[in-house]
């Protein structure tokens, strides 16, 4: 599997050979995929998430999160 360093290496050795006629379409490309990963739509993902909650865990991740803070905090010291 390529790491992340080596598919940008890849990708811009590729795009160094793109003729230039064809630039603006790989530009227009490129920003459409820039524009649905933004960081808004990685937030608006979780929408939702919470919604097949029973109540009791609901209030135990809401009503009781200082004290699970704390309980863990104290777990990884």
């Amino acid at each position: 599997m390529l790491t992340e360093t080596q598919i940008r290496s890849q990708l811009l050795r590729r795009i160094q050979k793109i003729p230039s006629n064809r630039l603006n379409e790989l530009n227009e490309l490129v920003s459409r995929i820039e524009q649905t990963s933004t960081s808004k739509d990685k937030i608006m993902s979780y929408a939702g998430a919470w919604e097949n909650l029973d109540s009791n865990t609901f209030e135990d991740l809401t009503e009781n999160l200082l004290v699970n803070r704390q309980r863990n905090k104290r777990r990884n010291e």
